[in-house]
């Protein structure tokens, strides 16, 4: 938690270092486009942060982010855009908590780890800053809100049977993740022009995720209601045109 909180802070300083070289700039930028259409995907690193006394955090998981962007300029230096798009989103995540299973007439009480597996559509909205080119090189900066739209996803779990037997429960449709979930992301970019035409980029970002569970994911054992954020590390690749 304290690294990413660290990496938070450093993005939001390298943002502002970005704004202030904007900002000294007094002449128009013709060499940033007022619109860019783009095309992106990457890979997430997902973890569940959980602020329930039944739920512990277990191992991260890799996920996949891709899909379209929409970049269009605020102002006439070009320097500020609103940023948006259609993205699809695949999230994995594991949690660990005691539950109960019945096995061949008997009740076990046991320590297990379950796996969600969610899919959303996500729309972005948000601020991105760009730097004036230098040497077809442009640093960027962004910030604002992931809109998370559930479209699928499974759940299932794993405990251990009398030792050494590991036992992997039936994947089952995700039943406990929240139909929309609202997200907060900061991130940096780097852009390298080919001409006039187009550019390919690449970006770090942070996503930290609210709210995973619905109202009604709880544990059936303990009735204890689930809660927990999700946090997100993104490496992403693209081009635009």
């Amino acid at each position: 938690m304290k690294r990413s909180v660290f990496f938070v802070v450093a993005l939001c300083c390298c943002s502002f270092i970005f704004a202030q070289q904007a900002s000294n700039s007094s002449t128009a930028n013709h060499e940033n486009r007022p619109l860019y259409f783009g095309v992106s995907v990457g890979l997430t690193v997902d973890w569940f942060a959980p602020h329930s006394d039944s739920l512990s955090r277990n191992a991260a998981k890799i996920g996949f982010i891709g899909g379209i962007n929409l970049d269009v300029s605020l102002n006439k230096e070009r320097i500020v855009y609103f940023s948006t798009g259609l993205l699809f989103r695949y999230l994995q995540g594991e949690l660990s908590f005691t539950n109960e299973y019945h096995i061949m007439n008997t009740s076990l009480v046991v320590p297990a780890v379950r796996t969600y597996q969610t899919m959303y559509l996500t729309i972005p909205t948000g601020v991105k800053l760009r730097t004036l080119p230098s040497k077809n090189c442009v640093f960027s900066g962004k910030l604002g809100f992931y809109h998370n739209f559930k479209i699928g996803g499974n759940q299932f779990d794993n405990f251990t049977y009398h030792e050494p037997y590991f036992i992997t429960t039936e994947k089952v449709k995700n039943r406990d993740a929240a139909l929309f979930a609202e997200s907060a992301y900061i991130g940096l970019g780097f852009e390298h022009a080919l001409g006039n035409t187009a550019r390919i980029f690449a970006n770090i970002d942070y996503s930290c995720q609210f709210y995973y569970f619905n109202r009604n994911a709880k544990n059936e054992f303990t009735g204890t209601r689930f809660r927990s954020m999700v946090h997100s590390l993104h490496v992403v690749f693209g081009v635009m045109f």
